[in-house]
């Protein structure tokens, strides 16, 4: 209520202004007197030439700009790249709401200058370009601080950019990417002073062929570096250290030249998060605990307890004239993590109440090698070939230990402890292989190729002591040595033709061919009671499975008119499948045609579309032999032959403006088969047995509404309010001591975020967000299957200051109401705060403070058929690191 009541304050805040504000309106035509669409029309302050807003032209030529202050002398500044550019000097009254006559470019009228110098926004075809002269920043400001400056574009605390309400999804350097997925690595490293022009655009990419939906395409943002500069080489350096034996340290080097950029990278840290993005709050209002959240290329990401991540490696982008790109990354991370885990459980069993008390502990090492590739050569104007090979090396070691204890309220069942070593490797190679080749005008050919193979292994030597209570041998001991092996591949050859000599009609028609196997084996010998070693075949779960599918497809694109777009086709797919039960002598075949329609129908903003589409068998699921093995546990077998068929209907509406953003969707999603799990429990001895079987049908539901509205009062303040709500449901079947049960769980998710920026340099976003979660069982009036509800709330609001006479602060605070137990509940209050301070050499000294009030915690809590459990993780508690960051740029100019 109180996030809504200070929402409502700004609104009236926001009315009070626009009562002092102007509007002004206009058309914009060419030399032949026709309206000119996509035309720049930008207002500049005439005291420092700072822009304070922009738009565009619609397709009648027409613009409206609003809120505009008044009794400030103003220029009116459009532009066209087809056209000479115009400027004209604004004065508006308050509340005056003027209209111009009609602007021609390319003539004169009302006063118009033709002037040389590039305009500070234009549309360039369909790329939005900002000239860097126009906006201006503090020296060694970084990118993220120059893109701040752009009016349309939104940068949020956590270092997202949006670009008329969508997010931005890349951030390339001259052209070429750099170095990973996440675009805080350019924008927060590079130096804003080297850029000359920020280019946004929907990425095509470089095929030919008509792209049906542009609204769908990822945003890009390119950083254009200014010509004057022959070479630039920048980057920084910085470590911290700190209480509990914390630290961080790294390094980023970059070296720019006109076809050439090299990037060297190098952290460690063990304060689970990774590098170079050294502000603190990865999550609004901090509610990223642990700062778990991060890049995805570079390790350091651990959801659950502590480690030690270091992580180096190098990114190449090269040209080779103007047809071939070259980039090469890699990578080299190395991991050392240990885990805690404690909880408890209850459970009803034949109206029979059991607990279950346990602790996991485990220490894992990894080394891994990461190596990406691009290799892009155009032909022609006509033709290109792209090729994409990434490999992947990791080795991993480790060991664990746990116990489990099992009891009613009346005796003890049983108890066991167990502690593992383990030793392995994943080979993982991918690529895809793509040539593209336009006919004519209206005809293209394609061919896609890609290729996924893996090679896993993995043993493990453990020992468990198992006392079971009720049993006339109480005590047994079992000693195991189980190697796993799996090969798996996967190749998807695809050729397609796409026509669009049709007006209004275009058709595409593709054929594929898919191929997939794996085949996992198992070695297992075991010594049970200090007896003998014997190799156990019986227990041994090794098995091969092999898929191959033929697809032949036609879909057509319909556009009858401007605003309504029609997606239909269909294609027929005949898939093979083969099992091979190694252990038992089975071997089954399957050969099945399905056909496969599809419908989108997209107006204006809506969206409407139903397709039928086709899973493989689960053979993940596949048990080959009942394994007896473990005194407590009994795995049966269970085999998946059947392929599934599933339909997907999806209703949207989506709405995005520079000023407000709605979205709205709703879903239903049909599975003809599925897995389920049945198990069986001895409320005597706890033993518990366990199948997974082919289940029946599913139908899950969802539903997520998007809203975001954004304000700004004068030159100084913009606000935004938000909000985003899901609701889904989750079915599965779990049969529990030959009850059969249909499980549904249902859950809500509301957050509301509201943020307050003052002239780039305060920040204050607070946000609450509640989560509801059901589980439904289909049995009735069974008091083991209960109906179980869990609520949880989160307020939280961060803080961010830019430098105010050098220092700079970072800081959030989260209020959360999470489980304590299997029952109770508590509060935790997470604060976190990092102060800067800039020295005159542009270093910057760094106190962090992290979990500031000791209270950190990972609690789970949750229900699984007729049981409910919480369990607690080890995770980072209250530091303290005292760092220091370095910045350097070096410039060659051209002569």
């Amino acid at each position: 209520m109180k996030l809504y009541v200070l929402s409502l304050l700004f609104l009236c805040i926001n009315f009070a202004y626009s009562q002092n504000s102007g509007s002004l309106k206009g058309t914009v035509i060419d030399h032949t007197n026709k309206p000119l669409e996509k035309a720049t029309v930008s207002i500049l302050m005439q005291q420092d030439s700072s822009v304070l807003s922009y738009s565009l032209t619609n397709d009648k030529g027409e613009f409206n700009l609003v809120k505009l202050p008044a009794n400030k002398n103003l220029i009116l500044y459009i532009s066209h790249v087809n056209s000479s550019n115009y400027h004209q000097d604004i004065l508006l009254n308050p509340d005056e709401k003027k209209q111009l006559d009609s602007i021609k470019l390319g003539g004169k009228l009302l006063d118009e200058v033709v002037i040389s110098v590039a305009p500070p926004v234009r549309m360039n075809k369909d790329t939005l370009e900002y000239n860097t002269d126009f906006f201006k920043t503090r020296p060694n400001a970084n990118a993220e601080e120059l893109l701040k400056q752009l009016p349309g574009l939104q940068i949020n605390m956590d270092g997202t950019i949006y670009y008329e309400g969508k997010e931005v999804s890349q951030v390339k350097v001259n052209g070429k990417d750099f170095f990973a997925s996440d675009l805080r690595i350019a924008t927060r490293n590079l130096d804003a002073s080297l850029i000359k022009t920020v280019q946004v655009y929907r990425d095509k990419g470089e095929s030919k062929k008509t792209v049906e939906d542009e609204e769908k395409l990822p945003i890009t943002i390119n950083l254009k570096f200014k010509k004057d500069f022959l070479k630039a080489s920048f980057g920084k350096l910085y470590g911290s250290v700190g209480t509990r034996d914390r630290y961080e340290a790294g390094g980023l080097f970059n070296t720019f030249q006109d076809t050439l950029q090299l990037s060297f990278i190098g952290f460690g840290n063990n304060i689970n998060r990774e590098s170079f993005d050294y502000n603190e709050l990865n999550q609004h209002g901090g509610l990223g605990r642990a700062e778990n959240y991060g890049f995805n290329d570079f390790g350091g990401r651990n959801y659950n307890g502590k480690a030690n991540d270091i992580a180096g490696g190098f990114n190449l982008n090269n040209d080779w004239g103007k047809k071939t790109k070259l980039n090469l990354m890699y990578m080299l991370k190395y991991k050392n993590e240990e885990g805690q885990n404690q909880g408890s459980q209850t459970s009803l069993y034949d109206n029979v109440k059991q607990f279950g008390e346990n602790e996991y502990n485990s220490y894992r090492k990894s080394l891994a090698h990461n190596i990406n590739t691009l290799f892009r050569h155009r032909m022609d104007t006509t033709a290109y070939v792209e090729f994409t090979p990434k490999l992947s090396i990791t080795n991993n070691d480790g060991k664990t230990d746990s116990w489990m204890n099992t009891y009613t309220e009346d005796k003890k069942i049983n108890n066991s402890k167990s502690n593992n070593t383990s030793d392995g490797y994943n080979i993982n190679y991918d690529h895809n292989f793509h040539i593209e080749k336009q006919l004519s005008k209206k005809h293209l050919v394609s061919l896609k190729n890609t290729i996924n193979i893996r090679n896993d292994k993995s043993e493990e030597i453990g020992n468990q002591l198992t006392e079971i209570f009720q049993n006339p041998i109480p005590n047994t001991s079992l000693w195991e040595n189980r190697t796993n092996r799996e090969k798996s591949s996967s190749i998807k050859t695809f050729a397609g033709y796409n026509n669009t000599s049709i007006e209004k009609l275009n058709f595409d028609f593709y054929i594929s061919y898919n191929t997939s196997s794996s085949r996992p084996t198992q070695s297992l010998f075991y010594n049970r009671d200090n007896t003998e070693t014997i190799h156990g075949e019986q227990f041994e779960n090794s098995y091969s499975f092999k898929s191959q599918e033929y697809v032949t497809a036609m879909k057509f694109y319909w556009k009858p008119f401007k605003k309504l777009a029609v997606n239909f086709g269909t294609a027929y797919a005949v898939k093979d499948n083969q099992f091979d039960l190694f252990k038992i002598n089975e071997r089954k075949t399957t050969s099945n045609g399905y056909w496969l329609p599809n419908i989108n129908i997209r107006y204006k903003d809506f969206d409407l579309s139903w397709s039928k589409d086709l899973e493989s068998p689960a053979t993940y699921q596949i048990q080959s032999i009942r394994d007896t093995l473990n005194p407590l546990m009994t795995r049966l077998s269970a085999f998946f032959y059947e392929n599934k068929l599933q339909q997907s209907t999806r209703f949207s509406f989506n709405k995005y403006t520079q000023k407000y953003q709605l979205g709205f969707s709703a879903g239903v999603n049909y599975k003809d088969k599925s897995e389920g799990h049945r198990s069986w429990r001895d409320v005597t001895n706890g033993h518990y047995t366990i199948q997974a079987f082919q289940a029946g049908s599913t139908t899950n539901y969802n539903g997520y509404l998007y809203g975001r509205y954004n304000f700004k009062a004068g030159n100084d303040w913009v606000f935004y309010i938000s909000q985003n709500s899901s609701l889904y449901t989750y079915q599965y079947y779990s049969s529990i001591n030959d009850v059969d049960n249909k499980l549904t769980n249902l859950g809500i998710n509301l957050t509301q975020e509201f943020s307050i920026t003052w002239k780039n340099l305060i920040g204050l976003t607070p946000k609450y967000t509640y989560s509801w979660n059901k589980a439904q069982n289909s049995v009735k009036n069974n008091p083991d299957f209960i109906a179980t509800a869990n609520r949880t709330h989160n307020v939280g609001v961060g803080l961010n200051v830019n430098p105010i006479k050098g220092f700079s602060l970072e800081t959030s605070y989260s209020l959360e109401n999470r489980a304590s137990g299997l029952s109770g509940r508590d509060n935790y209050h997470i604060l976190n705060s990092s102060i800067y301070y800039t020295l005159k050499n542009n270093s910057q000294i760094k106190l962090t403070g992290f979990d500031i009030l000791n209270q950190n915690r990972q609690n789970y809590w949750g229900t699984s058929g007729n049981t409910t459990y919480f369990q607690n993780t080890v995770t980072l508690r209250q530091y303290f690191l005292l760092g220091y960051i370095y910045k350097f740029k070096v410039t060659k100019l051209k002569n």
